[in-house]
């Protein structure tokens, strides 16, 4: 690799004109040679060393390695360039990366390239210290099943995630979590925030399927927001770790109940009948088929909101819109304004579909 050596304090002149003519090999750092600095030159630059350059001096030496910009450039550098080449279209594009978890989908074409596709994700993620292959959704509680395929047998899939600026535990191997979420969760806050000054008054909030309760989070820190909490999960082993990540973030001191059980049969404790002015509801395969059972948590002397969220085909929006409004008539809540919104692709016919409804609203 060719340098030119120049002034240290005219680097900045000669660099800007080095690659005014192409001659700058960007790729590379300028490097320190004694009292003086290196710059690297580009393969365009002439063998014969031009005359308004004549006073410098040209060297050889090995430029520093480059560490690869993406688990990919590590990968590739691992299993060389012919077996890289040959399973490009295979390679995993995108992955969740979940504290210090990576969860990647692995093709079959390329599974005998687990161990490097894993061991170059640790790599160039000097944070992450697992990886797990997703074999798809299972059980009663639709969780990943996930396989260890790279990093420490023997911290399970427990990991600490920050998420709008709340720390709170997850374990991707016992239930669902997805940080790409993360934006709607922020939504809610602000949804919530909206609502409170509206109402004069402190919150009170319901998160059927709360998991491991990314959505209540950043309410429950929110100063002042919120009242009373209802959080539920049907998984134990999920309830569980709510329960912790609830009361360490707890610092407003909100009234917090926890339970466990089917969602639908929170309606059956009468005091929980028209309670809530926030009702979260993500159980995206179910969410339509469980509304009826849940919309009467809402606060129905006030306005109060619901935020859901409804894996779809694509061309039912509009009958779904249709029949959330048949249903919140049938059960007298009069609607003021719903937003049913497709935010993503789910798969080539589906959308993952926010629905936002206001109820009671005054002018």
């Amino acid at each position: 690799m060719r340098y030119l050596v120049v002034p240290s304090q005219e680097t900045e002149i000669w660099k800007e004109y080095l690659d005014s003519k192409e001659w700058l090999e960007r790729k590379y750092s300028i490097e320190i040679e004694g009292e003086k600095r290196a710059i690297p030159l580009s393969e365009l630059f002439p063998l014969n060393l031009p005359t308004n350059l004549s006073e410098f001096e040209i060297i050889e030496k090995n430029a520093p390695e480059i560490s690869p910009n993406d688990y990919l450039g590590h990968l590739k550098k691992e299993i060389g360039d012919v077996n890289y080449n040959k399973f490009k279209r295979f390679w995993p594009q995108s992955f969740d990366l979940i504290g210090e978890l990576v969860i990647v989908k692995i093709e079959k074409e390329v599974e005998k390239f687990t161990k490097e596709i894993s061991h170059s994700m640790i790599s160039h993620n000097k944070r992450v210290s697992r990886v797990f292959r997703d074999l798809g959704v299972h059980g009663n509680f639709r969780v990943r099943k996930l396989e260890l395929i790279g990093g420490s047998k023997n911290l399970g899939g427990a990991t600490k995630v920050k998420e709008n600026g709340v720390e709170f535990n997850v374990d991707p191997t016992k239930g669902y979590y997805s940080p790409r979420l993360a934006t709607e969760r922020l939504d809610t806050l602000e949804c919530a925030i909206y609502l409170k000054t509206k109402l004069e008054r402190k919150l009170n909030i319901c998160d059927p399927y709360a998991g491991f309760g990314p959505a209540l989070m950043p309410l429950i820190k929110e100063k002042g927001l919120v009242n009373y909490i209802l959080a539920n999960d049907l998984n134990p082993e999920v309830t569980t770790i709510l329960e912790e990540n609830l009361i360490t973030n707890n610092k407003e001191n909100v009234a917090i109940e926890i339970k466990c059980k089917d969602a639908r049969k929170l309606i059956e404790n009468p005091k929980n009948i028209g309670l809530f002015d926030l009702l979260l509801v993500n159980l995206p395969h179910s969410t339509i088929e469980h509304l009826p059972l849940l919309v009467g948590l809402l606060n129905n002397n006030s306005t109060a909101i619901l935020r859901a969220w409804s894996i779809i085909d694509s061309e039912k929006i509009k009958q779904m819109e249709d029949d959330i409004k048949k249903l919140f008539d049938s059960l007298k809540y009069p609607i003021s304004n719903i937003i049913v919104e497709p935010t993503r692709s789910y798969s080539p016919t589906q959308v993952y579909t926010k629905i936002e409804i206001w109820t009671n609203e005054s002018s």
